[in-house]
């Protein structure tokens, strides 16, 4: 009893130094103490190497127009936003990554991988900007000292550059520069995906060009759509339809470079156990399609959010291409419909992607920042641009 009363007693004055910081000792102020001192003291050298980032580093030196821009889906709809938004509520989150004891790069970014490990959940997009990297084999290195199992991007749907094989770095799309990608979760088509996406950039476009990465929170998003649409799609589920011809059609990803083997039958087989019903025509193009949920709980924080890919799959992404609009939809490289194979309202798709940018934010690069997204909590996607601009990619299952 006597021990348990001297450790209350020390216990009630460290609480006290908490609450009061002008104590002697040099405590200093405007420390925030709990009961414990146990979690003040985790990781200290994960704070002193890290510092936020204020909010002005972060917007951009011109305002990017939404509203009619070329080559963006649905930005002639009435709804649409005229001007892309600001970073705002930690989105993203943005620390500097200072280096005191000159420590390697891979050290500091074991460093910032425990504060991602630690504060992802509040934080689902963290940018560290200030990394002593500027290469594409310092990305390589940083890779390595992710505690996470990489994972490739077998049965992706969109044009990229494998970088580095044994590393599994990508170029993040090598869609045409103009293009705008909507604002979507990573290969949330499949039944496996990363939970989460590492961005790094090698080259940040120029001021006034376009090419801000686009982030959007998922819960937010799924909050502001219609119910009655929402409702839809839990009932009848996404169907993801997509064609992969044979390689001696150029204009396409053909399924031998999309499953990296020239022999059908190992296609066939990787296809059907992703959950897809397969057919060929007789020129030996590959057709296959499967059902996903349109929103599902997130794993770690039981919250529902809106997940899926239906507007960056629908044809109407394809169709931007010049001679697009020739093709039809189900020789697009992807297309989607409701789960019962019925086509998705027009207006319907205006209303996710009206809804979709307006919710979104933009943010300004730096070369060698690095952005570590939650897959399942943030969409990502991509302004079109003109000029310079060029990020690399690493996922983690």
């Amino acid at each position: 009893m006597a021990a348990r009363l001297m450790w209350l007693r020390a216990s009630s004055s460290r609480l006290l130094k908490c609450i009061f910081p002008g104590t002697k000792k040099g405590y200093v102020k405007n420390i925030i103490c709990t009961y414990s001192t146990h979690q003040s003291q985790e990781n200290p050298t994960a704070r002193t190497i890290l510092q936020p980032l204020s909010r002005e580093e972060l917007i951009t030196k011109f305002k990017s127009r939404l509203k009619d821009r070329p080559f963006t889906v649905g930005s002639t709809g009435e709804g649409f936003p005229e001007f892309l938004g600001e970073p705002r509520e930690s989105l993203p989150h943005g620390l500097r990554v200072i280096n005191p004891h000159q420590s390697s790069l891979a050290e500091l970014t074991a460093k910032c991988m425990e504060y991602v490990e630690e504060n992802h959940a509040e934080h689902p997009a963290i940018l560290f900007r200030g990394l002593p990297a500027e290469t594409a084999q310092d990305f390589t290195t940083i890779t390595k000292a992710i505690p996470w199992k990489g994972m490739d991007y077998r049965s992706g749907a969109s044009f990229r550059q494998k970088i580095d094989k044994s590393a599994g770095t990508y170029t993040a799309n090598d869609d045409p520069d103009d293009l705008s990608i909507d604002p979507h979760n990573e290969m949330s088509y499949n039944k496996v995906y990363p939970t989460k996406l590492f961005f790094f950039c090698l080259k940040e476009p120029a001021d006034g060009c376009g090419g801000e990465t686009i982030l959007v929170k998922n819960s937010e998003l799924l909050s502001r759509l219609d119910p009655k649409v929402v409702q839809k799609f839990e009932e009848r589920q996404v169907r993801y339809f997509r064609y992969l011809p044979d390689k001696f059609n150029k204009k396409y990803l053909s399924w031998q470079h999309v499953y990296n083997t020239d022999d059908r039958e190992v296609v066939e087989k990787r296809v059907k156990e992703e959950g897809s019903k397969v057919t060929w025509d007789p020129n030996g193009d590959l057709y296959f399609w499967h059902n996903r949920p349109a929103s599902i709980q997130h794993p770690e924080t039981g919250e529902k959010i809106w997940f899926n890919q239906v507007t960056t799959h629908n044809c109407s992404y394809y169709q931007q291409f010049p001679g697009g609009t020739e093709i039809p939809d189900h020789k697009q490289p992807s297309h989607t419909y409701y789960g019962d194979g019925s086509d998705i309202e027009p207006a319907v798709l205006q209303h996710i992607l009206d809804t979709a940018w307006s919710c979104a934010v933009g943010f300004k690069w730096k070369k060698g920042d690095l952005l570590v997204l939650d897959n399942l909590a943030v969409q990502h996607g991509r302004l079109g641009f003109k000029g310079e601009r060029k990020l690399l990619i690493y996922m983690t299952a």
